[in-house]
């Protein structure tokens, strides 16, 4: 027995040796799988209840409902509504909850993830219905669960340990209980979502309800008030910035955790990202990438109130069916307020900015003539013979105006919409000026005015690709576009210098050096635009080349004499054709076979940098002269944006497959946008004053000019 014991003693691992915890191995994955398996195959039968099936029936059924159902497609899923029709839902919740602007703003990016394509369009709108289910859950449980923990001790003290534990858990965790238990799919990983995402919701009701004012809650009881009549009255509503702000964080985690979805077989966009990270296809993580960056941002927009914001659109409609009964109670209101706010009546338009009107009007009406009845180009086409190999076949004597895909396309549109905006500027001043919007005056009329010159001009400039019919030859239409952008350029300008425009607070007493360089680096990235690719052809006729096409020639007729079998030359053939497809054809916008576009860029640039100058007080630190240079600033930035943009548009509404756009024109564009949106602060503290009543002028005396002193600006 001693010989037996000292031979185990040998061969055991000492107290030393890290292979002795193999003898104290606690079986906790053995435990686990062992409870799993008898969850999913006897806990139904023993406690006579799918307990699983239960937990997962709201996710299905919500899913099912408002997401993607199987075979039956009613008109209110997300998934099967058309695009538009998702956009102006959007659009109407972003103006109902927020305003008209983020409505706008929450329509126009999903409509920017359409023109993605169809093939991103579909998972976009998954997306939009895996996170709103998500949200929803989060807020059915996470807000009712918060004020239950700031009412009651209690339930906070119980609450709070499982909230620090599910954050402090790492989300990957999360995945292998649901899986183990509920599979993969859209309700398992909806599920990881909302135990993710629902402790902010909770934590912040909770606080928003503990922060209420004792006092306040106190003296609603005082007066008979109900607990529950204390809730919703007092309680709630003055906990409502909390609770939004804990809905918004919980939005914004439902968003981060799409990854972890796609893992786990949800789709949508998070599934692209991620194949296009397995896959290194670069395309494909931009596009998905810009897609989920556009999503998050349209709800993190449409969730996150602010005091700035004013009352809402639902707001405005629940105090006029309030004050259905009374309606001089509105009237009312408007008056206090107006009482309060000190505000007076709008300046009235004077002689000089009804003389720059009527001359803006005049150019876009001769704008609206030369884009939609004259001829801009005949017997070919400009963009179409860069983009579309049809347009070679065109009839010689066939003519095309402003807005037609052959004639000036998004060039001509955008002339045409800019001249909409100058009438009705026109209209704002003559009916109502200074109350229909900043960019319905003086500002958006030097903007359109521009845009106009700008986008005529450079299809004058822009020169034919080689493949353009000989026939082709520019109309007249352009040039007399140029006419009428002129002189609603001149018009704009008398208008904007007289305009009675004051800022809201004191302009800075110093200049701005970061104005000045902003529009450098806006040069240097146009001039570096122009050098990256334009167009990027890749379509078979222009990347195989004669010598190609000869070894593609040689195949065959190998194959054909019979000295190549057939499987070997199909094979040869498509190795032949997969190389010429590397070499992509890319011109620039300096070389003669691109647009041509590059040093006319260059000089609008320049343009803008100079203006840029006295916009950021070098010349002066006169509040009024600062405000007039800055809107030339960001109008020739928006000029800028108009070329880049119309050329892109253009070229997507004639495209053959494999033609594309080059990133010189996403160069440019960003240029433009940091051009423009350099003014933006001093542009907000400008609008058009109001005169109080000892500022009036009498029926018989002039309007005051631009340059008289005004008492304060209109509210925005």
């Amino acid at each position: 027995m001693i010989r037996i014991f000292s031979q185990a003693a040998t061969n055991d691992p000492s107290i030393l040796d890290n292979k002795v915890l193999d003898q104290f191995t606690i079986p906790v994955g053995d435990w686990a799988e062992q409870s799993v398996r008898w969850v999913d195959t006897q806990m139904a039968s023993k406690i006579g209840f799918d307990l699983l099936g239960a937990i997962k029936w709201p996710f299905k059924l919500l899913f099912s409902t408002f997401v993607r159902s199987g075979d039956y497609h009613p008109w209110w899923e997300i998934t099967d509504m058309p695009w538009w029709a998702v956009c102006f839902i959007f659009f109407l919740a972003g103006s109902l909850i927020r305003n008209v602007k983020i409505g706008l703003f929450a329509g126009t990016a999903l409509a920017l993830c359409g023109m993605l394509g169809v093939e991103y369009w579909d998972p976009v709108s998954l997306t939009l219905g895996m996170i709103l289910v998500s949200v929803f859950l989060c807020a059915l449980i996470g807000i009712p669960l918060g004020v239950m923990c700031g009412r009651i001790d209690g339930v906070w003290n119980a609450v709070r340990p499982a909230l620090d534990a599910m954050q402090v858990i790492h989300s990957f965790v999360y995945m292998l209980p649901f899986i183990f238990f509920f599979g993969i799919g859209f309700e398992s990983s909806t599920m990881v979502t909302m135990i993710f995402a629902i402790p902010p919701l909770i934590r912040l009701t909770n606080l928003g309800i503990r922060q209420v004012p004792e006092d306040v809650v106190e003296a609603s009881r005082s007066y008979g008030a109900s607990e529950w009549r204390v809730l919703l009255d007092v309680q709630l509503p003055l906990a409502r910035p909390a609770i939004m702000t804990g809905l918004n964080q919980t939005l914004l985690l439902a968003i981060s955790m799409l990854g972890i979805a796609a893992l786990m077989g949800a789709g949508g966009l998070g599934l692209m990202v991620f194949r296009a990270t397995n896959n290194l296809d670069v395309a494909l993580g931009a596009s998905a990438g810009l897609a989920l960056f556009t999503v998050a941002v349209v709800l993190d927009r449409i969730s996150q109130t602010q005091a700035t914001d004013g009352m809402s659109l639902l707001g405005r409609i629940n105090r006029a069916i309030n004050a259905r009964s009374n309606p001089e109670v509105l009237l009312a209101e408007e008056t206090a307020a107006r009482t309060a706010d000190r505000v007076g009546a709008v300046a009235p338009a004077t002689v000089r900015e009804r003389q720059g009107v009527i001359i803006a009007s005049v150019g876009a009406l001769i704008t609206l003539g030369a884009v939609m009845l004259m001829t801009w180009s005949r017997g070919g086409s400009l963009i179409g013979s860069y983009a579309r190999r049809s347009d070679m076949d065109l009839a010689e004597s066939s003519t095309f105006n402003g807005i037609d895909a052959e004639g000036g396309s998004w060039f001509g549109a955008l002339c045409l919409i800019g001249a909409v905006v100058i009438l009705l500027s026109a209209y704002s001043l003559f009916r109502k000026p200074g109350q229909m919007g900043r960019l319905l005056g003086p500002v958006g009329a030097f903007y359109s005015s521009l845009a106009i010159v700008a986008c005529s001009v450079a299809y004058l400039w822009m020169s034919p690709s080689e493949f353009a019919s000989t026939a082709f030859e520019k109309g007249a239409g352009p040039l007399v576009t140029v006419v009428g952008g002129v002189i609603a350029v001149t018009g704009a300008v008398i208008w904007l210098f007289d305009s009675p425009y004051s800022a809201h607070t004191p302009l800075s007493a110093k200049s701005s050096r970061s104005r000045v360089v902003i529009a450098a680096f806006c040069l240097v990235w146009t001039v570096l635009s122009g050098w990256a690719g334009w167009t990027f052809d890749e379509r078979q006729d222009t990347v195989i080349s004669p010598e190609i096409q000869a070894q593609l020639d040689d195949v065959i007729e190998r194959s054909n004499s019979g000295e190549l079998p057939g499987a070997e030359a199909a094979s040869l053939i498509a190795t032949i054709r997969a190389s010429a497809r590397q070499d992509v054809v890319i011109l620039n916008n300096y070389s003669a076979q691109g647009p041509g576009l590059g040093y006319l860029l260059i000089v609008v640039v320049s343009l803008g940098l100079l203006a840029s100058i006295p916009a950021a007080g070098f010349a002066g630190l006169d509040e009024r002269l600062r405000w007039r240079w800055n809107v030339v600033s960001s109008g020739i930035g928006i000029a800028m944006v108009s070329i880049g943009g119309a050329f892109t548009i253009s070229v997507l509404r004639v495209s053959d497959p494999n033609f594309v756009s080059g990133a010189g024109v996403f160069l440019f564009l960003v240029s433009g946008a940091f051009l423009a949106l350099a003014s933006r602060s001093v542009l907000n503290e400008f609008n058009r004053a109001r005169l109080f009543a000892s500022d009036q002028p009498n029926a018989n005396e002039q309007a005051p000019s631009a340059d008289a002193p005004v008492s304060e600006p209109a509210n925005a």
